[in-house]
């Protein structure tokens, strides 16, 4: 914030081409800042002279326009008064792009307030984040949000309704039409019984890639994910299961707390009957151990807290077991195994890691599978080159096609390192339109190191 409060500051220039910069994320804290917010958001709408660009009359007015991003906070003194809630809806109306909406409620919510909020972006919000409770059961707090709340934003993509506990879903047993979000896309989920069985109760013809987030209190009914899986399991095309973690997760997946908690076990998801076209899964290695079943479809798995003392194949470890679990017998399709979330280059306390690690890489090789760390790096050993006589490229030079190991031409040339920017998983996923990788070649004497950006299915872009 503070850097683009200097960039507005530096000339009026510079005011013009940056004040857009201010207001695409509105943070909303507290009763004071919203009514802040709402003056300045009024009075610019009243003075379009100094907006900046120019406005045409088919665009709205004042600063609101630029947001895109509202996020609400109701942890301060007076959030559960009516006044704020009347200022948050004023801010509604001034910001009529708005795309993403992120709401933390601790308060009971006037059904009227959640009848404008569904007018107002109801049909142009893309991505909603509802929280309706802290990390644990829900207690003396009955919200009145129902899955015909979340239906009436028909233009939704994203959504995560890890924390939704809405009104009870018995009272809908009069009711013969389930909601519809005909967009939806990429859900995100608790194994909490509310929000499982609200996301059952959605028809949702889009969905194609689930996180499922397990709670840190012990809830062990498997009951309401089959009955989601039943539902929705055949459209699954992309899994991810988490750690077992709090909102604000302090700690790494690879910390000992989080393998006490319940897990869900992966086997639910590769069972075939459940989701018949699951192409990705990626789960914790504290989960329960894979069962043998064969699943046909499986192309890319991913594992969460690996750690380099795990990675040994002469010491029992759950990384060690489940890797051996993974077979081309199992999984005829698999292309890709990947420790998501741990770096070989980043482990400098074990000198023996890069050894171990290629290891595996040869290991999955000899079945024609790439192994690769959570950089999305494919280590392998390799001969010294000669600087002196390798050719660089330049940047206007074209870089080879390698689609293979096979065919990188290590004896002729060095194509210069790019580094491999992994994607913020706090901000909202996306799906790649290509699933194989793509290396670049780096030697580093004894070790080789093949930089393969490979577009991994969920790319999380929202959550907070």
């Amino acid at each position: 914030m503070r850097t683009k409060l200097a960039l507005v500051l530096v000339s009026r220039s510079w005011r013009q081409a940056t004040m857009h910069l201010l207001y695409e994320h509105l943070l909303i804290r507290n009763p004071t800042r919203a009514a802040a917010i709402a003056q300045v958001l009024e009075e610019s709408n009243r003075a379009p002279g100094d907006m900046g660009p120019e406005v045409t009359q088919t665009q709205p007015s004042g600063y609101g326009r630029w947001t895109r991003h509202i996020e609400i906070h109701t942890f301060s003194r007076g959030a559960g008064d009516i006044r704020y809630l009347q200022t948050l809806f004023r801010i509604f109306r001034y910001c009529p792009n708005t795309r993403i909406l992120s709401g933390t409620w601790i308060y009971q919510l006037p059904i009227e307030f959640l009848n404008g909020l569904s007018k107002v972006y109801g049909p142009s919000l893309s991505a909603l984040y509802w929280k309706e409770r802290n990390d644990g059961p829900p207690e003396n707090y009955i919200p009145l949000s129902t899955p015909e709340f979340l239906g009436s934003f028909r233009s939704l993509r994203v959504l995560d309704i890890r924390h939704f506990v809405g009104a009870n879903p018995w009272s809908r047993r009069g009711c013969t039409r389930a909601p519809t979000l005909p967009l939806l896309e990429d859900l995100i989920l608790s194994a909490h019984p509310r929000s499982l069985s609200t996301a059952t109760i959605l028809q949702l013809p889009a969905l194609r890639n689930l996180i499922l987030r397990s709670p840190t209190y012990d809830e062990r009914s498997e009951a309401p994910l089959i009955a989601f899986l039943k539902v929705h399991g055949p459209s699954l095309v992309s899994v991810d299961l988490p750690s077992p973690s709090s909102d604000t997760e302090p700690e790494m997946d690879s910390t000992i707390s989080r393998r006490t908690f319940f897990h869900v076990n992966p086997d639910l998801f590769l069972n075939p009957d459940h989701c018949p076209i699951l192409e990705s899964i990626t789960f914790p290695i504290s989960s329960p151990p894979l069962s043998s079943q064969i699943q046909s479809t499986i192309r890319r798995i991913g594992l969460r807290g690996v750690r380099s003392d795990g990675l040994y194949p002469d010491k029992q470890s759950m990384t060690r077991d489940h890797l051996m679990a993974i077979t081309s017998q199992k999984y005829p399709e698999l292309e890709l195994v990947q420790t998501v979330g741990y770096l070989v280059d980043a482990d400098k306390n074990d000198e023996l890691i890069k050894d171990i690690f290629i290891w595996w890489v040869e290991k999955f090789e000899e079945v024609g599978v790439d192994f690769l760390d959570g950089e999305g790096v494919l280590w392998a050993y390799t001969e010294p080159i000669n600087y002196e006589e390798s050719t660089m490229f330049s940047a206007k030079d074209p870089e080879p096609q390698c689609n293979a190991l096979s065919e990188i031409p290590c004896e002729k040339f060095l194509i210069k390192h790019e580094q491999y920017e992994a994607k913020d998983q706090r901000q909202y996923f996306e799906n790649s339109s290509s699933h194989l990788p793509s290396r670049r070649l780096l030697t580093n004497n004894r070790h080789q190191v093949i930089i393969t950006a490979f577009p991994y299915p969920q790319k999380l872009l929202m959550g907070t």
